[in-house]
């Protein structure tokens, strides 16, 4: 039955934007009247007597659209849809959005590959979303109904987030096309707060390990229709590792107006963060000091003005009309100071390159110098050697984004049967110009680190500019066949227009035009096999286009130094996702309830794009694989039974290769030889977590939380050849206590036991070891931390 329902989806892929546009509105004019003797929503702002008398059990609603809509049952949610609340991120005192996702879903796993906390890269059923450019994302990220993915290269930059200005998240999974692009296995959408919500005044300092120490506050209230909240933190850190200091500075304001089935709200939300994350280090040096950094500085500076006008309002009682439009000068510069491993003539000191022009595979760099060239193109005679040499990288990335959305949603009957609907168009353009410098640099050894310091002139490597313009139509429809089986189809047409100009005159082969589009449709079932218990089932399809990024880096003969450089524009494909899901929910008269969920489910990609490094600087390019798989099983279980209040998630990720291929790679002179089913590097296959939280007191609270995470292999190592990262697992603790109504202490303590643990690794030379060689390169955890802090209530 299932695929009888996709066909028809499937076949309409070819249509053109406005043919869709027009018959979804279409579709929305045959549903906009309610059926006589519906139960009608109350719309916002409607007079308390309007109210209904009779009081009906809670309904947990999930929001499944880019902008806020009407909003469907969960139990009608053909998917394992997850949620973190504003209460759960004051309990837990998280260091920022992203260490609340990991504590809390067992779904969701970090990559410190930085090793700095705003810097995190966050797999969710083994996608990611990551602030590295180059990163192949996979997640799409909204915030207050704008996509709040970068427009370079679709990364998410956690440190832009107030944690403190969070009301909520929900983590929408699979290939949902209504989140556009990069929805290849699911949705993050967080809220913000607003003061008639929340009312109140917080004030709130900390500080603990690491030279960690932080002021925050917010202030929300309301009068008659107008409401207001501000919130700011400012954040200093010295850093766990050598070399490793971060400042953030973030204020959010959010003014509203509510009244007769109206409702606007204007935000803006201002970051200045300087961040410090040094990566990856040889385990060698790590057997020495777990607080060392291989090469440093690796440093970036972010800075956002981001302002957001939202609205909706009530056509009828029925009948919700919302949109939105936003700016966004989004403003990232960065300073790397890396040791680079060449081969080199030992007679006269010039690098060596082949017949090709392109430097001699440190693999090959042995033995006789006949037949290799320098860098003039002159014959070489002595004999090839590696060497380390230093380099300061400096880039500055220019963004601005804008874009609007226009949405209508309809709550009625359709053939006699409930049924609630939303349609949507959706417009953004995102313009770049991203430029980078380098210079030669000394290497100066500070303790077990390197530094660099720049000893050379700069020399502007690459000026480009770059356009994207995302166009977008997408409907999704819920409709109630009988009252315990609900069907939702869904689809979303878009295309993307993609534009790159180089500005340096010296790179031609950067300018380039591309257009793609698709249109990817999604079908789900649930059953309420009893008041208890649903059962659900769903097919969805999404995909993304090439970043800008990405096309300006695919040409394996000119490799650049992501985020640093970019040199051609050979043409990529997109990726294209599907995915299957099926499961159950349901919740046991166990103290005040207790709620569980079980999902199996398999996302199979086609044309992934992934980043081969070719040189030890970094350098590589992108390339299109057929086919890979992420599959496996999450399952969940919290509730609260008197005094305790409890989870548990687990999560079985299984992340393969689909298909043979061999991959570039800067430590194997004739690449990496990949097989179908060998696994994808830096996805764990096991993470489970347990965490709870007791009242001692009716005002003092103790909590504790275990992460347990299987190890993983390491990026250069997708054949599978090397042994993974060793599993570890985490025991967190924390505290709170309000002596008095106003006033509240809490204290958080992490890895109680001080395990040694890494969270990623990477196969690549040793530029500092003798001789130089491969070595397993790692990102360390932090040991041991503790923080206290203390919050003014009012």
């Amino acid at each position: 039955m299932m695929w009888l329902l996709v066909m028809p989806l499937a076949m309409a892929r070819s249509s053109a934007l406005a043919r869709v546009v027009s018959t979804l509105l279409l579709a929305a004019s045959l549903v906009v009247s309610p059926a006589a003797g519906q139960e009608r929503p109350v719309p916002p702002g409607a007079p308390e007597t309007e109210l209904p008398t009779t009081r009906l059990p809670p309904v947990e609603v999930i929001g499944a659209t880019p902008l806020p809509a009407l909003g469907i049952p969960i139990r009608k949610y053909p998917g394992n849809v997850q949620s973190i609340s504003g209460d759960d991120l004051a309990k837990q005192n998280p260091i920022d959005l992203s260490d609340m996702l990991h504590r809390n879903l067992g779904s969701v796993n970090i990559n410190g590959t930085q090793s700095n906390p705003w810097q995190n890269d966050v797999t969710y059923r083994g996608f990611l979303a990551s602030p590295l450019t180059g990163s192949a994302i996979g997640l799409s990220v909204y915030l207050d109904g704008m996509r709040f993915n970068d427009g370079f290269g679709d990364t998410v930059n956690w440190d832009l987030i107030p944690k403190i200005a969070i009301s909520g998240v929900d983590v929408i999974p699979g290939s949902n096309p209504i989140f556009g692009l990069n929805t290849l296995g699911g949705a993050l959408a967080v809220r913000t707060k607003n003061g008639r919500d929340f009312p109140g005044t917080t004030l709130g300092a900390y500080g603990g390990s690491f030279g960690r120490r932080a002021l925050e506050g917010e202030h929300g209230g309301s009068k008659g229709p107008i409401d207001w909240y501000v919130a700011f933190n400012a954040l200093n850190e010295d850093g766990w590792r050598a070399e490793s200091p971060s400042e953030l500075r973030q204020v959010f304001g959010n003014l509203g107006w509510e009244a007769g089935g109206t409702t606007l709200r204007l935000s803006y939300l201002y970051a200045n963060n300087d961040l410090v994350g040094n990566g990856f280090v040889p385990e060698s040096t790590l057997a020495r000091d777990r607080s060392a950094v291989h090469t440093f500085p690796d440093q970036t500076r972010n800075e956002m003005h981001l302002g957001n006008l939202r609205g909706s309002h009530w056509l009828t009682d029925t009948l919700l009309l919302s949109a939105n439009a936003f700016y966004r000068d989004y403003r990232r510069r960065t300073h790397n100071g890396d040791a680079e491993v060449v081969c080199i003539d030992d007679a006269t000191g010039s690098q060596a390159f082949d017949g090709n022009g392109r430097p001699v595979h440190l693999g090959q760099c042995q033995g006789s110098a006949v037949g290799f060239f320098d860098e003039n193109g002159n014959p070489l005679a002595g004999n090839l050697q590696r060497t380390a040499q230093g380099e300061d990288r400096r880039t500055k990335t220019v963004t601005q984004d804008w874009g609007s959305t226009l949405q209508l949603s309809h709550k009625g009957q359709l053939l006699g049967h409930g049924n609630v609907m939303t349609v949507g168009v959706a417009y953004d353009r995102h313009s770049s110009r991203f430029s980078q410098r380098e210079a030669e640099a000394a290497l100066i050894p500070v303790g077990n680190s390197v530094g660099t310091t720049r000893t050379g002139p700069f020399e502007t490597a690459v000026d480009v500019e770059t356009s994207q313009e995302n166009v977008g139509a997408y409907f999704t429809d819920t409709f109630d066949i009988t009252e315990r089986l609900a069907l939702t189809l869904a689809g979303r047409y878009q295309t993307v227009r993609i534009k790159i100009r180089d500005q340096s005159g010296q790179n031609p082969a950067l300018d380039g035009d591309h257009v793609f589009d698709r249109f990817s449709p999604a079908v789900g079932l649930t059953f309420q096999a009893h008041s208890k218990l649903t059962l659900f089932g769903s097919y969805s399809e999404g995909f993304r286009a090439p970043t800008p990024a990405e096309l300006t880096c695919a040409d394996e003969s000119a490799p650049c130094s992501l985020p640093n450089a970019f040199v051609a524009d050979p043409r990529l494909k997109p990726v294209i996702a599907r995915t299957y899901e099926v499961g159950a929910r349901g919740s046991v008269p166990v103290g005040e309830g207790t709620k569980w969920t079980l999902a199996v489910f398999r996302t199979d990609l086609e044309d992934d794009i992934l980043f081969t490094v070719v040189q030890t600087g970094g350098a590589g390019f992108f390339r299109n694989v057929s086919q890979t798989r992420r599959q496996g099983l999450e399952a969940g279980v919290s509730g609260q039974w008197k005094a305790l209040s409890y989870s548990l998630s687990y999560a079985y990720v299984d992340a393969t290769y689909e298909t043979n291929v061999t991959l570039a790679s800067v430590t194997e002179s004739q690449g990496v030889h990949v097989r179908a089913g060998d696994r994808i590097p830096g996805i764990p296959l096991h993470n489970f977590k347990v965490g709870a939280e007791y009242a001692i007191l009716d005002n003092l609270w103790f909590g504790a939380d275990v992460i347990a995470v299987s190890g993983s292999y390491l990026r250069g190592d997708d054949g599978n050849r090397q042994g993974k990262t060793d599993g570890y697992a985490l025991l967190n603790l924390h505290a709170r206590y309000r002596p008095i109504k106003h006033l509240e202490l809490w204290a958080r303590i992490d890895n109680v036991t001080n395990a040694e643990y890494e969270t990623a690794g990477a196969l690549n030379f040793n530029a500092f070891a003798n001789p130089i060689a491969v070595e397993r390169f790692v990102s360390p955890g932090p040991g041991i931390a503790g923080w206290a802090g203390v919050k003014l209530l009012f």
